[in-house]
Order: C-alpha cells, then structure tokens, then sequence
C-alpha cells in the first residue's frame, strides 16, 4: 500500500472516532430533544460510516482474494450513497435551523432530495456500465469517463443549500451564517481539488472537520441556550401558578358552595368536585413538562367557568365554538385567559356580558380565540395589579416558547377584548 493509502486511512479511521465520540457525548448530554439535534447525530454517524468505507476501500485495494474483491466493491459503493444522503441531512438539519426564526420553503430540500436520488440512481446503473468507476488489474479503483458527473451532483446541492442560506440569511446572526456557509464552501473547495487530484481524500476530511466546527460553535451553544429556556420555562410556571391563586377567587367559591350546602346539597356536592378539580389542575402546571391535548385544558377551562357561573349567574354567558380540538398546546393556556376576561371584562361591565372560547383551523395553524363583550380596556395602558400582567405575559412567553405560537391582544374600552392565539401545526398536529 502507497503512502498515501496509510495516511487517508489513519485520518479516516480517527474522524470516524471522533464522530462517534460527538454523537455519544450528544446523548450522554441529552441534547438530543429536537428534529435539528437528531438531524445533526444522523449527519455524524452518516459521516462516520462513510468515512469507515473508504478506508475499507483503501484497505481492500490491490487485493486479488474474494473477499477483497467484493470488499472493495462494496466499499466504494456505500463510500458514493452515503455521501449524497449526507447532502440530505444536512440540507435538512439547514431547514430545520433557519425554521427556528420563521417558517421555510420546502421547495429547497425537495430539489436536494431529488439530485440526491439522480445521483444515487446512476451510482447504481454504474455498477454495470461503469460511468463513474471501474476496477482494473488487481483490484484496483480508477475513475470512469462520467466520473465527474458524480462530482457535480455534489456541486449542485450544495448551489441550492447557498441559494436557501442566503435568502433566509436575516434570520440568523453574521456568526452563524458564516459558520453554516463554511459547511458548504470548505467541502466544495475540497470536491473541486478532488476532481482533478485524485489521492488524500479531501472532501471527506473537510466535511468531517466542518461538522466539528458546527458542533462546537452551534450545536452546543444551542443546547445551552435550550437549556436556559427551559429553566425560564419552569421560573415562569412557578410565577404563573402563584399568580393565578387568588385569595378572593377562593373565598368567593367557597362561600358560594357553603351557601348551597343549605340550599342545594347535590349542587354544592358538584360545585365542589369542580373546585378541587380547578385547584389540582392548578398544580398541576407545575409538574407539566410537555404540552397536553386541547381537551385536558378546556376541562380546566370549564371547572372555572362553573365556579363563576356559579356566582353570577345571568352576569355571565359562556359560549363555546370548539370547531377543532384534536392538537396540544402548553398547560395552563387558555384559564388565566379567561379568568383575565371574567374578572376584568365581563364582570365590570354594568349588566355583565358574553364569554365566547373558539377553537378552528385556519390555513394549516390552530386558532384559538377568547372574546369578550364586557369593559375592554386601552391597549396602551397596560393593567398592573401584580398578577393580571404576569399571568397574560407567562402565557405569552410559554406559547412561544413550547409551540413557536404568537399571542395577539385587541381591546377597546367599552367593546370587549378579543385575544387570539395562534399555534402552528407540524404534522397535522400541534
């Protein structure tokens, strides 16, 4: 074996350890929690075994024994497959990262997937007309007539992960466009060195020294900031749950069912499941890591409703248009909502008012909409009763931060308030 040979081995061997090592150390960490992280693992265990088959390439080359013989054919083989499925993930791990700010066409990937099939398709129609490469004398690789053919498909993904970098380039910092923009520039510098010398395998060292460099500058820097949401995530249930016990809310509930228990003992007996299923699902929120169906927190939703109902009676009138139910969204989402137009809205108006809750989808989203007739207020005098602000905000910030979604507040004082609540769907489900 050529000098060469030895060295293309050694440094494929030790990047294919270090991929291994970079995947372990994601799920030792438990930094495997979105599609992006489990794309990013799929691209260093797909590098991995590339990397693996050319140095059993390498080994088995020159070899005349069988199992050399298939040993190098199957090697170069799965060294051509995986490096277009490497393209793929990493136009898809790209989509997924620049999906973090705001939606992304499809159109790219799509493209991508399909010149990684063409190329696929041709790796094997080569096997037999040998286009891309052939095997000659004692079982040695040489490159075929087409063998640049193969090297363009490469050349062409790659022109389309630029074209989607760039065109969503605002939605990431300069750092992290440059850092992705080496992932593609560095390799294709590699590619087209490897086109016209053919020896060290370039192409593959880049790719694996690029990924590291991806791994170092975003992956980690992504799992420690998904880390920090995630402790704001838990601060910000705890604030929201001390913000929703309110001491008049309970005193009020529990004089009214004392009340019935003279009265009405079956009622009173139905008014206090309710009021201790309200309670529960109020601490509830705080052992609640991930979203629960729409169902769950209407039955939260309406042990309130009856409280109140309860109370005021003809003051309150609940409509509830719940034309589509089947998605999640995080606990405690639609109640302090509705408390906040009860207590605020309704119950301030002269003569009380109309609770609608609305639940549709529209144009692949879920919609969820709270309206009220009662009091409104002006939008740009923001109510600060030390729980009002904090429990709406916490709302606020845990839709966007478990869901991606976006709150909307539109009130006029006299008119009623409307809050819409907007929850992409990704799957056909939320």
């Amino acid at each position: 074996m050529s000098t060469i040979g030895y060295v293309n081995i050694s440094l494929e061997i030790w990047g294919a350890v270090l991929s291994l090592v970079f995947i372990s150390s994601l799920y030792i960490g438990e930094n495997i929690k979105t599609r992006t992280d489990r794309l990013f693992a799929a691209m260093l265990l797909c590098n991995g075994l590339l990397l693996v088959s050319d140095a059993a390439a390498w080994i088995f080359k020159g070899h005349t024994a069988a199992i050399s013989y298939w040993g190098v054919r199957a090697a170069n083989f799965m060294v051509y497959i995986l490096g277009y499925i490497l393209m793929a993930l990493f136009t898809e791990y790209l989509t997924g990262y620049l999906s973090a700010g705001k939606p992304v066409s499809r159109w790219f990937a799509r493209v991508v997937w399909g010149i990684c099939g063409a190329g696929t398709a041709l790796t094997v129609l080569s096997q037999w007309n040998h286009m891309y490469y052939d095997f000659v004398g004692n079982n040695v690789y040489c490159r075929g007539d087409w063998f640049w053919l193969s090297q363009v498909w490469g050349l062409a993904g790659m022109a389309v992960d630029i074209g989607m970098l760039l065109s969503y380039r605002r939605e990431l910092k300069k750092k992290e466009v440059w850092i992705l923009l080496s992932y593609i520039f560095l390799p294709v510098f590699a590619l087209v060195i490897q086109i016209f010398i053919y020896g060290i395998a370039w192409l593959y060292l880049a790719t694996t020294v690029c990924i590291i460099f991806v791994y170092v500058s975003l992956q980690a820097n992504q799992a420690q900031k998904r880390r920090l949401r995630e402790m704001e995530l838990e601060q910000s249930k705890m604030t929201l749950m001390i913000s929703q016990v309110q001491p008049h809310f309970l005193y009020n509930s529990l004089m009214g069912i004392k009340q019935l228990c003279d009265t009405d003992p079956q009622k009173a007996s139905e008014a206090l499941e309710h009021f201790a299923y309200y309670l529960r699902g109020n601490l509830d929120t705080l052992t609640q890591q991930r979203l629960i169906p729409f169902e769950i927190e209407m039955r939260h939703v309406n042990d309130y409703l009856y409280l109140e109902k309860m109370r005021f009676d003809q003051k309150l009138t609940i409509h509830l248009e719940l034309q589509y139910t089947d998605f999640m969204l995080p606990a405690m989402t639609l109640q302090p909502i509705v408390e906040n137009a009860v207590r605020w809205g309704i119950t301030k108006k002269k003569g009380g008012g109309t609770l609608t809750v609305r639940s549709e989808a529209v144009k692949g989203d879920v919609v969820i909409s709270i309206l009220d007739d009662g009091a409104g207020f002006d939008p740009l005098k923001i109510k600060d009763d030390g729980r009002t602000h904090i429990g709406i905000e916490n709302v606020r910030q845990r839709v966007m931060l478990q869901c991606g979604g976006t709150m909307h507040i539109e009130s006029k004082k006299g008119c009623g308030t409307t809050v819409k609540i907007i929850l992409p769907q990704k799957g056909g489900q939320s």
